[in-house]
């Protein structure tokens, strides 16, 4: 550690780098750098595990500057940003990974500084800045980091009130205030969410093969690998019997077992594809370290057959009534399946949850919880986004936390999870092998790799099922890689299109319409609706340009609402759209936008409060009231409905259903009345559209 008079203007060498940060909990106290030392360790102040933070290391920066640049670093870990033409608010600190990143491109300013023969900081001029930018503007890197190299000395000169004179840019505002970005020609991107969905085909079939995996073949990969788990530790009850001989004797006795029993040994094939015996395997099952000459020769006289592999386990699990597989898992492919299985874990707890990945890469042992009260299953994990993330000093376990409200395979993959890996995370950096840069107790799988396993995890399905007709189980996905950001924006758009999906998702997270959040993802946390009101958003305007196109190709309407959903249809065609760049200008937009036209099965409802029977129903039961249609209280007497040609056309093949039932002689009595009931109903439905006649009765109606 470097050592420097009190009187000099740098921090003292033993301050704490991450001293106005909140620590990472589980943190030792050797991760926590100090000011004069040669690294800086920033990713304990991150407060995602899964985060691969790169550390500040001093000593490839020119000596000279070494100083006033920790010194920045120092204040940019403290203090709030500067209001700025590229930052944000005053008041919220740096990011760690932004400190980290800003720290990286001002060590190229450095040595560009020091290649200059500047020495301090605030020898720099104008004309040095001038010829600064046109080193950078003559790179032949891209124009993006041409712009974040030149932003990062903007920083440096915007921070100036929280640095010593000698840390100074005492420049003008450099390049007359423009910022790195406009220098570098950087076009203005869009603020318009650009993550892709997940195709419905694949994500289907992604999410069923992660259930099949978490439920009938992971079971089968957790036994196999505490089978191997207690073979390695030699507290296996199959080992008993030999631990209590001397270790000479261990081998001999296995193989005179092995041969009362007809049991094969353990093998695998060479190169030359003959059987040869796993010596590894068969020194576990024996309880010895390892096989000796004698030994060998042992196993060469014993004359035992050799099993084509060495296998762990039973199968004893089931799809579609079938064992999943013929054969018992083995050694070798083992740490793939475990990759597999912690892969359909993720999908399953960050698609049915709605967490961002990195809340769900956060997920650390114990997470589960269930409401006494309501019997809401929940989950404790941490804020990903918002007010929740700012760094705190307040001595709590974890200042970040926030609970989210499940259904119960994500309760059932968590409990996998926990019992697959005794890493303090779900989601451990390494879980099946050990990692001595980021180990699995303190650090968190990093995104990147959970998108290589879900790979992994399709092609494993792929070549393991097949279809009858020959297409893949999981089908590829037309976009891209399936990566963890994916996951919840797929699941806006599937809940916001199914039919009552809002009405779902106001059910499972606790929302009341499209308005209110009372519970999910903790108190007053409004970022789910985000998604969901931009995908509704969405919904409207696909929905609205299909109803007016089909009007005016002819389409049929009929029921005590088609005057009114033709108008409301008209209206919202007239509507040219309008720029927006705020969730909350979105959120206004629909109210002003959305025709409340909701289209159902074999119905479409024309939502008005007053004349909807589903809401008096409700009122009369005494519940609470919705702004929606409840399609389970939907009454055929109502003064909302209508029908188009497209609800007849399931009408019609609803009304075969129907009549088949009512006539079914083996069904009772109360079903056939039942059935022949709805299908009277149904017929006057087809009989009152079948007649109408556009547009003269639709006109006197």
């Amino acid at each position: 550690m470097e050592e420097w008079p009190s009187s000099s203007p740098w921090p003292p060498p033993d301050r704490l780098v991450l001293a106005g940060r909140t620590i990472r909990p589980g943190t030792p106290n050797g991760k926590l750098s100090r000011f004069g030392e040669s690294v800086w360790h920033l990713s304990p102040g991150h407060p995602d595990a899964h985060q691969a933070i790169n550390g500040i290391h001093w000593g490839r920066w020119p000596a000279p500057l070494v100083l006033p640049f920790k010194t920045f670093g120092l204040a940019a870990l403290d203090e709030p940003r500067p209001v700025t033409v590229e930052m944000g608010s005053l008041g919220e600190p740096m990011s760690v990974d932004t400190v980290s990143g800003r720290l990286g491109e001002l060590r190229i300013f450095a040595e560009w500084m020091h290649q200059q023969g500047l020495q301090a900081i605030n020898e720099v001029t104008d004309a040095n800045l001038d010829r600064f930018r046109t080193h950078i503007l003559a790179l032949t890197t891209s124009r993006d980091r041409k712009g974040q190299l030149l932003s990062a000395v903007r920083t440096l000169w915007e921070y100036r009130a929280h640095l010593p004179t000698e840390c100074h840019l005492t420049t003008a505002n450099p390049w007359n205030g423009a910022s790195g970005p406009s220098l570098a020609g950087v076009q203005a991107r869009s603020r318009e969410n650009k993550t892709p969905r997940i195709a419905s085909e694949t994500m289907e079939a992604l999410l069923a093969w992660s259930l099949h995996m978490l439920e009938d073949i992971g079971p089968d990969i957790l036994a196999a690998r505490d089978e191997l788990a207690l073979l390695e530790a030699r507290i296996s009850p199959a080992q008993t019997r030999y631990l209590q001989l001397s270790a000479k004797k261990r081998v001999k006795q296995f193989l005179a077992d092995a041969a009362d029993t007809g049991t094969s040994l353990p093998g695998h094939r060479s190169a030359d594809g003959s059987r040869k015996v796993n010596e590894a395997h068969l020194a576990r099952l024996a309880g010895v370290s390892g096989i000796t000459a004698a030994s060998r020769r042992a196993i060469a006289d014993a004359g035992l057959p050799i099993s084509d592999d060495t296998y762990l386990g039973t199968i004893t699990g089931r799809i579609d009534g079938r064992p999943w597989r013929d054969r018992p898992i083995t050694v070798t492919e083992l740490p793939t399946l475990i990759l597999c299985l912690s892969a359909a874990c993720f999908a399953i707890v960050c698609y049915l949850s709605g967490m961002r990945p990195g809340e769900a890469l956060n997920l650390r042992h114990g997470c589960r919880q269930e409401d006494p009260v309501t019997g809401q299953l929940l989950v404790d994990g941490r804020h990903g986004k918002g007010q929740g993330r700012l760094p705190h000093t307040e001595a709590e376990e974890d200042v970040w936390g926030r609970t989210w409200v499940v259904v119960r395979p994500v309760h059932e993959a968590i409990a996998m999870l926990e019992a697959l890996s005794t890493s303090p995370f779900l989601f451990p950096a390494s879980l099946v092998s050990a990692q001595e840069r980021r180990p699995a107790d303190e650090h968190a799988r990093v995104s990147r790799f959970i998108t290589r396993d879900l790979g992994i995890f399709t092609t494993w399905v792929n070549t393991e099922f097949q279809r009858p007709d020959g297409q893949p189980v999981i089908p590829p996905d037309p976009g891209r890689q399936i990566h963890p950001s994916r996951f919840r924006r797929t699941l806006a758009h599937f809940i916001v299109r199914r039919p009552r999906g809002l009405i779902a998702a106001a059910l499972q997270y606790g929302h009341v319409a499209t308005r209110v959040t009372l519970s999910y993802a903790g108190p007053a946390h409004t970022a789910w609706m985000e998604d969901l009101a931009i995908e509704r958003l969405e919904l409207i305007v696909e929905q609205s340009e299909e109803d007016w196109t089909l009007l005016e190709e002819g389409e049929q309407v009929s029921g005590p609402s088609s005057a009114e959903y033709r108008r409301r249809v008209a209206q919202a065609r007239r509507f040219a759209g309008r720029v927006v760049n705020r969730v909350r200008n979105v959120e206004r937009l629909l109210g002003q936008v959305d025709p409340s036209i909701h289209h159902g099965e074999g119905m479409t409802c024309v939502w008005r409060a007053e004349t909807a029977a589903c809401r008096t129903a409700k009122l009369d039961q005494g519940l609470p009231a919705d702004d929606a249609p409840d399609e389970s209280e939907c009454r055929s007497t109502c003064q909302n409905l209508a029908y188009t040609d497209r609800d007849i056309a399931q009408l019609r093949s609803r009304l075969v259903v129907l009549e088949t039932g009512a006539a079914d002689p083996l069904a009772p009595h109360p079903l056939r009345d039942r059935a022949a009931a709805q299908a009277a109903q149904v017929r006057r439905v087809l009989s009152r559209h079948d007649a109408i006649s556009e547009p003269v009765q639709e006109a006197t109606a």
